[in-house]
């Protein structure tokens, strides 16, 4: 942000000098004729427009040194935040946080796709969380087609709550809103006797993180058409009032925030395995890969919030 005022100023002093420089030469030197002012002027300028370009340049050639850098030592989501806290992992982390939010854009709300067959889905959703938090990714939702996320909320919950990993990403105990798909909706790390009743759900939590299955999916739908058919039959609803503005807000994400914008699948996923199709509106694809254990899922989501930030938006609104 420092940097973006940094430049909108050079710019208007440089469009201002510009002015006056052609102002005072007309003036006093006439038509077909340039001062050394207006001349100076004219120089001034284009020496502050090529110093733009140069220092746009400069950080585009850091980030990508900083990418590649990282990439050759191996570097890993899970490696950094499962370590221990010594100087030279703290240092790496550090790096890595700095990176990630260097990005010229990432996501407002992450959504990652996991096959029925990953093997510990509670060491999944620690992982996507701490990668998160490093990132500043505020909204994350996690989807597998199968019920197993969703009989694994308990594991979930206790797992967040106690974890140095989260913790060590967000650097001090993070204030999680963990909701189970089902409406219900637990605060992870937050002192309730110092919140106000009043302060909306998602607004108040560091990340609010969402734990999907195909139940959020055509059967939400399903359920939403007969309650609509339930209230007209008892006419608490006219069939006129029934347009896409009422089914699109009823099927808003209660969090508050708006349809995913990046969506990760993960392995072998080569299809949607009937993940909500009006999520995707304004969503941007990944797929990436990664090996049987847990560990590499988060060096997978550091690559495709890379790949995210390089992509030209498809903004869809």
């Amino acid at each position: 942000m420092q940097a973006l005022v940094w430049v909108v100023t050079v710019l208007l002093v440089a469009a201002l000098t510009h002015i006056s420089g052609r102002e005072g030469g007309a003036v006093s030197g006439g038509l077909g004729k340039q001062s050394a002012r207006q001349q100076l002027c004219n120089g001034a300028c284009a020496i502050a427009l090529r110093v733009i370009h140069l220092g746009v340049d400069i950080h585009r050639a850091f980030q990508e040194w900083v990418q590649s850098s990282l990439s050759q030592a191996g570097l890993d989501v899970h490696e950094l935040l499962d370590g221990n806290d010594s100087e030279a992992i703290s240092e790496r982390r550090q790096r890595m946080a700095d990176f990630l939010t260097s990005l010229p854009q990432r996501p407002a709300h992450l959504a990652v796709i996991l096959p029925e067959t990953r093997e510990d889905i509670v060491n999944d959703v620690e992982v996507l969380c701490a990668s998160g938090l490093l990132a500043k990714v505020p909204r994350l939702t996690i989807y597998t087609r199968d019920e197993a996320i969703n009989d694994s909320v308990e594991a979930i919950s206790g797992r967040l709550r106690k974890s140095k990993m989260v913790a060590r990403a967000f650097g001090s105990t993070p204030r999680i809103d963990l909701n189970s798909g089902n409406g219900c909706v637990e605060q992870l790390g937050i002192d309730t006797d110092r919140i106000s009743d009043t302060e909306p759900v998602g607004q108040r939590a560091d990340i609010c993180i969402s734990l999907w299955s195909r139940g959020n999916s055509y059967p939400a739908l399903s359920a939403l058409a007969r309650e609509l058919a339930d209230q007209t039959r008892r006419g608490l609803l006219e069939a006129k009032q029934i347009d896409e503005a009422l089914v699109t807000r009823r099927l808003a994400d209660p969090s508050g925030y708006g349809h995913p914008d990046l969506v990760i699948l993960v392995d072998d996923l080569a299809c949607l395995p009937e993940f909500p199709p009006w999520q995707l509106q304004n969503a941007e694809m990944v797929q990436v890969g990664t090996s049987s254990a847990t560990g590499s899922l988060g060096g997978a989501a550091f690559g495709a919030l890379v790949r995210y930030a390089k992509v030209k938006r498809r903004w869809g609104k």
